[in-house]
């Protein structure tokens, strides 16, 4: 086992569990794991790695208070594509799943484009296209130029 930390879940509370399961599942495409209906549901949103969609109301009994406010949550998830068309088709599929426009497909003053959507809870997704991405073969990320 490797003593480098990986991230391997990311939880969101949601407020309607099916509601979140379909935008996810149905809407951005990510393959269903587990679901306890009513309760939380699974996706796997890269290998080895999950989004659980947890009753908002029932994360206290782990998390201590959390809560949604009148804002948007202070996070947002990335998506990285390979191309400026990608964005555009992910920012429609995300609005007909039931997601909130936050920002239309735009070129960028960094070099790419990306916008952003807010999912039926509120968690920002950003799409985006960033000519300085890659990912090498073992996992490493790289930002900028090679």
């Amino acid at each position: 086992m490797s003593s480098t930390p990986v991230l391997t879940a990311i939880t969101l509370g949601v407020r309607d569990v099916e509601r979140a399961r379909r935008f996810y599942v149905d809407g951005l495409g990510f393959r269903q794991v587990l679901e306890i209906p009513g309760e939380i549901a699974f996706v796997q949103v890269a290998p080895g790695q999950l989004l659980a969609l947890w009753d908002v109301e029932q994360m206290p009994s782990e998390y201590g208070d959390v809560a949604h406010g009148s804002a948007g949550p202070p996070v947002s998830l990335g998506h990285n594509v390979t191309d400026p068309a990608h964005v555009a088709r992910l920012y429609a599929a995300g609005l007909a799943a039931g997601a909130t426009a936050v920002s239309e497909p735009a070129e960028r003053e960094w070099g790419g484009v990306s916008a952003c959507v807010a999912d039926p809870d509120g968690f920002r997704w950003d799409f985006v296209y960033n000519p300085g991405f890659r990912v090498d073969a073992d996992g490493t990320v790289h930002l900028g130029k090679a």
